[in-house]
Order: C-alpha cells, then structure tokens, then sequence
C-alpha cells in the first residue's frame, strides 16, 4: 500500500510541476482595466519565433485601453527591452484579438500587461 501511495505522490507532483500558468497568472494589470476581460491567451512557435495571441472582450462602457508583450527567455528573464504602451479602443460589449509577435527567438514565454490608456 505505502507503495501505491508513493508512486501517486510522484506522479501528483510530476503534474504539478508541469502545470502551464493561467491566464490569470500570465497578465499584469495596470491602472484601471477591470472592465476588460482577457477571454483567451494561445502561443505557437512559427519559424522559429513565439507568436502570442490574445483576446480582450470589454462589457462595460466603451473603453480605450493600452498594452504590451512582455518577452521571457527560458531562464526567466526578459530577452528585450519593454515594447511601447500600444492604445487599443474596445467598445461595450465588443471582443478584439490582440497579436504579437517576440523580437527574438530567444523568447519561450510571454506576459501580457494591460493598462489604464493615459
């Protein structure tokens, strides 16, 4: 028994650490930006380069918002220096996609930041 229990203990935790991040986890929210929903984030790598794609939805007033990729190497650090604030206006009730493209293909990962368009 203790047996089985060890094996299910190593595979909790093997699932655990392979765990990809939510999208929760994957956006840093600036200012206010709580009437903007992010409803789907995906990833690919296309030649070589990761190409983000994520969709913003909006269900309150019309609201202009700004944003930016964030680029992250494999060890966790960023492979660039910060993109410009890129102003996107959503309409009530309206959804748009949002995609990037990394400057290099150093960049695994990615963090989408969302601000207040000032």
């Amino acid at each position: 028994m203790n047996k089985y229990l060890a094996i299910l203990l190593t595979a909790l935790a093997l699932a655990a650490c392979n765990s990809t991040p939510s999208m929760k986890d994957m956006t840093v929210r600036m200012g206010d930006t709580d009437s903007v929903q992010i409803t789907d984030m995906r990833s690919l790598v296309r030649n070589g380069v990761l190409t983000a794609q994520v969709t913003i939805q909006n269900d309150s007033k019309s609201n202009l918002v700004s944003y930016r990729f964030k680029w992250i190497g494999k060890n966790g650090m960023t492979v660039t220096d910060e993109e410009p604030w890129k102003p996107v206006t959503v309409g009530k009730g309206q959804s748009t996609v949002i995609m990037g493209i990394a400057p290099t293909p150093d960049a695994t990962d990615f963090r989408f930041e969302l601000n207040q368009y000032k």
